[in-house]
């Protein structure tokens, strides 16, 4: 009995460091990949400023109190939470993001790990601010942040952002900045928030004014399956890009495929705010096994955790899509930016 006793100790020992050798072997593997991934060149095309600045950052601004509050609600974040609740969290970053000189320097320290990340291109978006000395100081702000990291081998562009539910003065105020600073590193509008609120018939005249004017626009859409309007949104604006994609109708659904409007799809981000409950379960992934165009993005690094490599080693280990899949997708990100 002591010997049976013993042996069957020793089986245990035996399997447990087989399982922990195997663990590490996995681990090891998955960073030797990511690390991999981070080494490609790509594009970063779905990103929110205020969700965006690195935690490092932040922590360098904020007091201990504002440390633990930020800490705890990325926290709850990870453990995911509903949809409506993520735009309460970008408040607690407005906080501590109050000035102009604070946009600058964050804009810089973002650009700075999005190239450590081995991002080429980003498209960063941002609804207007006034912290000081009014709206066009805020995106000037941005726009000097950017210009200090932009060079041949990286580049920033800004996407002004409008809700659904702006009022009419700041959709008009939005547009007049974008047309303002066209080619001075704005390069169109983002349509984004809380897709469930506002009347898209109130702002589709002053979108359709930017849109003869010139101006490129991306649009959040499918976020919700309470959304209203997708095809009036879609055959107005005629987006360039198309956000999330995870809840549209099969008109809309038709139309995005028909027209070969690349998705930009936010895995970890679908999945913290419960749009879907498996990586393989984004619409995107299937869209992208018939052949059509998909970006892998990271919605708000911040507020998920993630980055743009981390998200590309999601699509090969949790979305099932080969390794060379990711690669080719990630690639070819870089044709779908802005021009």
């Amino acid at each position: 009995m002591t010997r049976c006793f013993f042996s069957k100790i020793g089986i245990g020992v035996i399997c447990m460091l087989k399982f922990l050798n195997s663990a590490h072997a996995t681990e090891h593997l998955d960073s030797e990949i990511l690390a991999y991934f981070q080494s490609l060149p790509k594009a970063e095309l779905h990103l929110h400023l205020s969700g965006a600045y690195p935690k490092e950052y932040l922590f360098s601004i904020a007091d201990t109190d504002q440390k633990y509050t930020l800490e705890k609600a990325l926290r709850q974040v990870s453990e995911k939470v509903d949809y409506h609740e993520v735009f309460h969290i970008f408040q607690l970053v407005h906080q501590l993001v109050n000035s102009e000189i604070k946009v600058q320097k964050g804009v810089e320290a973002l650009c700075t790990a999005l190239k450590e990340d081995g991002v080429r291109y980003v498209e960063i978006r941002s609804g207007l601010k006034n912290l000081k000395d009014g709206v066009e100081a805020y995106v000037n702000a941005i726009l000097d942040g950017i210009e200090t990291q932009n060079s041949d081998c990286f580049q920033a562009r800004l996407l002004l952002s409008l809700q659904r539910n702006s009022p009419i003065s700041t959709i008009r105020e939005t547009i007049d900045l974008a047309l303002k600073y066209q080619n001075q590193g704005v390069i169109g509008i983002d349509i984004s928030g809380d897709s469930t609120i506002g009347q898209v018939d109130l702002i589709l005249p002053d979108l359709l004014r930017a849109k003869e004017e010139g101006l490129a626009f991306v649009l959040h859409i499918g976020e919700s399956p309470n959304e209203q309007d997708q095809m009036k949104l879609l055959t107005t604006l005629n987006p360039v890009r198309v956000g999330h994609g995870v809840y549209l109708s099969p008109e809309a659904i038709e139309w995005i495929l028909l027209h070969k409007v690349p998705l930009e799809v936010c895995l970890t981000s679908s999945i913290l705010v419960q749009m879907i409950e498996r990586y393989d379960q984004h619409p995107g992934i299937n869209y992208f096994r018939k052949g059509h165009p998909i970006a892998f993005c990271t919605d708000d690094p911040l507020l998920f955790s993630t980055s743009l490599s981390q998200e590309l080693l999601c699509a090969h280990k949790k979305a099932g899509l080969s390794k060379d899949d990711v690669e080719k997708i990630a690639r070819e990100s870089l044709q779908y930016k802005i021009e």
